[in-house]
């Protein structure tokens, strides 16, 4: 008994080494799946499966379990994962219940060739909004595959985490995807993940930079000011015309800057609609008026101006420029508009291509105050945020505020009694009670009620037989006499309170002295006040004003001081900002751009 105790497990040997094949055996023939992992190596001629339909075998075999891959996902991604020298970038586990992961495979690009190339995918219109945006980005043609460079491997590991590195300064945007693949060959790999996008960054006064354009108006008299970035680009308020100023949307860097004089010379128009068709749509177009420029703008420069997204801006074109004009100083002969009509503030912000009414315009009434002391101009303003996009390599624009009078904007006239419309309420509506039907009412006439259209006026109120001012005198029946029993310095008129002061008087009855004072003809700048202001400009009036008059915006005198008087675009002491053409090259002719790059 003790020795067939002892040779007993030698029995049993053979049954426990028949174990294994019998489980095999048992779970075979009850059609369950055996893993064809490392730990049942590959043998024989299991089912075969290619690794996936886009992935060429070269000649090598699959098992089954290559097609069962979970892929790896790219980590979402945020600028704060990149500096200006790398991006980081991170994705999930890769996973399969058959077999182990031996690496990752991460391959990235980047945009291939010039940026407009990828740019000129995208559309102008709807303000740069493209209507695609949501589409995944295999069927949207900006990620189409020749746009891009070819695909390369960057990365072969274990790891989930990579920081691509970077050149300093070079801003561009950078496509990552990954797979898994296993140990041995027949594992194969996962399918590729979801492309994701990615930047480097750069500095925070290139990547968001903000842009102040004011356009002014005869009646808005201010300076004209183009500034970018904190830097003033242009701030005059010397000339006439249009301001044009053109910057790459590249690096933001300066290309054009010129006035035109469109108010008195059409060829200026002309001139600058021809200036503007020599850029493409890599270029912003900012616009601004100074003083007055509606009078010879042609209708090229207006086609012009709406190809880059202007849309108010020709409403004056076929009233002013194309036709003859009639000149009077006291009425519209040609009954089609009114010549105060001149001098609106106008701004624009556009594109080349954009269309008519996608770019950024601000137009205002062209009110005028009477000595506007404290009252504040209506300017056309424009002010925004310009980002840098890293994916198509330019400027965008986004966070725009522009001023625009409800009358362009919406038809809507200025309310009764408001700054440019000041008639009394009741006078309003005696107009909708006379005229029930809206379209049979007066149209809109502009509120000028400035010291030049009101001077001829209070002369007039000022004399009583001309050219001598008598006294105003109270006579009886008894033929006694009575003056104004105030103060002789309390007797002022409305132009002497403006003009110099106290008029010489004369009693009506024999023409003796009473009063002394100031002949019309003794008074400071009289023929200019009187006659020649109306053709008054900075442009014209010459040095120190000498060609109109040496006292303009002398001190002490308010019918001629600046921005209040009879001429308040006549100015001295104006401190005048504008960058000059410093011939650099022909790709940065100016001493101004954003990003600094020879790339």
């Amino acid at each position: 008994m003790a020795l067939r105790s002892v040779n007993e497990p030698y029995a049993l040997r053979p049954l426990l080494s028949a174990a294994p094949a019998a489980l095999a055996c048992f779970l075979r023939f009850a059609n369950v799946s055996v893993a064809a992992a490392d730990y049942f190596p590959f043998k024989g001629h299991h089912p075969m499966y290619p690794m996936n339909d886009s992935e060429t075998s070269n000649g090598l075999e699959f098992a089954w379990h290559s097609g069962k891959w979970q892929p790896p996902l790219m980590q979402p991604w945020d600028a704060l994962r990149a500096t200006s020298t790398s991006v980081t970038v991170a994705w999930t586990p890769a996973w399969n219940p058959w077999c182990d992961v031996d690496h990752y495979d991460l391959q990235v690009r980047t945009p291939s060739g010039h940026p407009l190339v990828l740019a000129d995918s995208l559309g102008l219109q709807l303000r740069e909004a493209d209507t695609q945006v949501d589409m995944p980005f295999e069927d949207h043609s900006p990620w189409a595959e020749e746009l891009w460079t070819p695909w390369q491997t960057e990365y072969n590991g274990r790891a989930r985490v990579f920081a691509r590195r970077v050149e300093l300064g070079t801003a561009h945007a950078v496509q990552f995807r990954v797979r898994a693949c296993g140990r041995h060959h027949s594992d194969g790999c996962s399918a590729w993940s979801p492309v994701q996008t990615t930047h480097t960054v750069l500095s925070a006064m290139q990547d968001r930079i903000n842009f102040h354009v004011r356009g002014t108006g005869k009646n808005a008299h201010n300076y004209t000011i183009i500034e970018v970035n904190r830097r003033i680009i242009y701030q005059r308020r010397d000339e006439t015309g249009l301001v044009l100023a053109i910057f790459s949307r590249l690096d933001f860097s300066l290309h054009w800057l010129r006035t035109y004089d469109t108010q008195r010379n059409r060829t200026e128009g002309v001139q600058m609609a021809t200036d503007v068709r020599m850029f493409n749509q890599s270029f912003f177009i900012v616009v601004v008026s100074a003083i007055a420029w509606e009078w010879h703008a042609p209708h090229i420069l207006v086609k012009t101006l709406e190809f880059c997204g202007a849309y108010h801006f020709g409403q004056w074109a076929n009233i002013f420029a194309e036709h003859g004009h009639y000149v009077s100083n006291a009425s519209d002969l040609q009954q089609d508009a009114s010549q105060d009509e001149f001098g609106h503030p106008f701004a624009l912000i556009g594109i080349p291509g954009i269309g008519a009414g996608n770019g950024w315009e601000s137009l205002m009434h062209n009110t005028g105050q009477y000595l506007p002391r404290g009252v504040r101009p209506q300017d056309a303003v424009i002010r925004g945020v310009a980002y840098y996009d890293y994916v198509h390599r330019l400027f965008r624009i986004q966070d725009i505020f522009n001023t625009k009078a409800t009358f362009y904007a919406k038809g809507v006239r200025p309310p009764p009694e408001s700054l440019h419309n000041p008639t009394p309420a009741h006078k309003n509506s005696i107009d909708e009670l006379k005229y029930p039907i809206p379209a049979a009412r007066p149209t809109h006439v502009p509120y000028i009620g400035t010291l030049a259209n009101k001077i001829f006026h209070i002369i007039e109120a000022n004399e009583t037989v001309p050219p001598y001012n008598f006294a105003f005198v109270l006579v009886t029946t008894a033929k006694v006499r009575y003056v104004d029993p105030r103060p002789r310095e309390m007797w002022v008129t409305e132009v002497e309170r403006v003009w110099d002061g106290p008029s010489a008087r004369y009693w009506p009855h024999n023409g003796t002295f009473l009063q002394p004072g100031l002949d019309i003809s003794e008074r400071s700048c009289a023929e200019f006040i009187t006659q020649t202001f109306q053709f008054a400009s900075p442009e014209l009036c010459g040095m120190n004003f000498e060609s109109c008059c040496t006292e303009i915006d002398a001190p002490g005198s308010l019918a001629t001081a600046c921005g209040a008087g009879i001429s308040p675009t006549l100015c001295k002491h104006s401190i005048g900002v504008q960058l000059e053409d410093a011939g650099l090259s022909q790709k940065w002719p100016y001493e101004f751009r954003i990003i600094d790059w020879e790339s």
